[in-house]
């Protein structure tokens, strides 16, 4: 009985340090990704975020409403230039990739008339192969 007393007991510790750990580093990650929302460009209140491992992708949905200059950020990993993410139309016509900019970590961009979007974002080759990917729109 004490042993499985003891088993539950460093399973408990176990479970809390990992949720503290992963606590952690998805704040690191956003406050790292926030510094890129700058004063001219006010959030749209969502945190596109996704715990990914391997050459997973991870897939948004957002609608640009025509007129508005926009910002996507994207941040992951230990540097700026960690993720690679593309836009494509609804059709999945690709619209950008910062694979095509040194994987630069934001785009800023307008469109003509009200777009939906997919943002696809995965791990650029050679970086990370697990973590939280967060992607903000401004």
């Amino acid at each position: 009985m004490k042993k499985n007393i003891l088993k539950y007991i460093l399973l408990l510790i176990s479970v809390l340090f990992f949720k503290f750990n992963i606590s952690a580093q998805l704040d690191s990650v956003l406050n790292r990704c926030n510094t890129y929302l700058t004063n001219d460009y006010i959030s749209d209140g969502q945190q596109y975020l996704s715990l990914i491992t391997g050459d997973q992708i991870a897939e948004f949905s957002a609608v640009f409403y025509g007129g508005n200059t926009y910002r996507i950020i994207s941040c992951g990993g230990s540097n700026t230039s960690d993720i690679e993410f593309t836009v494509y139309d609804k059709y999945r016509n690709k619209l950008f990739s910062n694979s095509d900019y040194h994987y630069t970590n934001y785009w800023d961009f307008q469109f003509e008339s009200t777009v939906e979007c997919f943002i696809e974002a995965k791990f650029a080759p050679g970086t990370n192969t697990s973590g939280f990917i967060v992607i903000l729109i401004g």
